[in-house]
């Protein structure tokens, strides 16, 4: 039976500011796809996996490692991927993984000086795209990677092809699955934005139905942005269906949280989370609060990994 992983207890203001801000300097030595040779990743599945969660959370971790030839010693050594591409441009960064049964697509999420993007009032605003309306930085940020990637994707149509990403690069995996249609798998994402409007929405999830499943560590700040009025006028910034929540115990279910609007509740406007992880790379010792600290891209991997130790699938 696999073994559950225990999260940082009490972690300090020094290890939450790395977890949060700096994912990719691993303080904690996490060992991305551990025993993935025991626990394989299933290619062909065609309703949510729990194993599938941990690779593709796994996938999304190591995204945000700088050293291309460290994601690809990981892809190889221990996923048993025989290859894996990396595609940038203009500070967008993702890579293709692949081996003969499958393919993994996953986009590097929200980096150390760019929370702006996240939070920015200018960049929320609601564009024309593929179909329906998206967020303006999303849609801008995928484009430089996509061609490249595009061309890489049309030779692969003989496997499946998986795509994920944490934050940030939860949204462009979405944006780019839907760009495969039905060439894409499936798509898992951990902590991901609100990504369009409702139009965008509902072709998406019309589109994938069970073939993609959106995580939130319970009241992860990030899932509550953009505000679901700041499309306005072209309708409300909607999330895509298939949510898997990870309550305060780490259990994962279909609820929603207890306090849906938490974020507007208490704090008022997302500002005040970007003002928070200002202060914290300036060294300031303030304690993030629970909603900015859910977002911590190794506490997916943890989630992800403990759900299917336990429950198995």
């Amino acid at each position: 039976m696999p073994t559950r992983k225990e999260l940082p207890r009490n972690p300090s203001f020094e290890l939450q500011q790395e977890l949060l801000t700096r994912p990719e300097r691993n303080p904690t030595h996490y060992v991305a796809f551990e025993d993935a040779a025991t626990h394989r990743f299933v290619p062909n599945a065609t309703t949510w996996s729990r194993v599938n969660a941990w690779w593709l959370a796994d996938a999304a971790w190591i995204a945000y490692n700088p050293d291309a030839n460290g994601v690809r010693d990981v892809f190889r050594s221990r996923a048993q991927m025989d290859t894996c591409e990396a595609f940038a441009g203009s500070g967008t960064e993702c890579y293709l993984a692949q081996c003969p049964s499958f393919a993994i697509v996953t986009f590097r999420g929200t980096q150390p000086n760019d929370w702006q993007d996240l939070f920015s009032d200018v960049l929320l605003k609601a564009v024309p795209w593929d179909v329906g309306h998206v967020h303006q930085g999303f849609g801008k940020a995928l484009e430089p990677v996509w061609k490249p990637l595009e061309a890489a994707l049309d030779k692969l149509t003989d496997r499946p092809v998986w795509f994920t990403g944490h934050s940030l690069g939860g949204a462009l995996a979405t944006l780019a699955a839907y760009r495969r249609g039905s060439h894409a798998a499936g798509v898992y994402t951990f902590g991901s934005p609100r990504v369009g409007n409702g139009i965008f929405a509902g072709h998406f999830d019309s589109l994938f139905v069970e073939r993609s499943t959106r995580y939130v560590n319970d009241h992860d700040v990030v899932t509550h942005v953009p505000s679901e009025g700041v499309a306005f006028p072209r309708g409300r910034y909607t999330h895509v269906s298939n949510l898997r929540w990870i309550n305060k115990d780490g259990q994962v279910g279909t609820s929603e949280p207890t306090v849906k609007h938490f974020i507007q509740d208490v704090f008022g406007t997302s500002r005040v989370f970007l003002d928070i992880i200002n202060l914290m790379q300036q060294n300031v010792r303030i304690t993030p609060p629970d909603a900015l600290a859910d977002h911590t891209p190794l506490y997916y991997a943890l989630h992800t990994w403990n759900d299917y130790a336990v429950n198995g699938g």
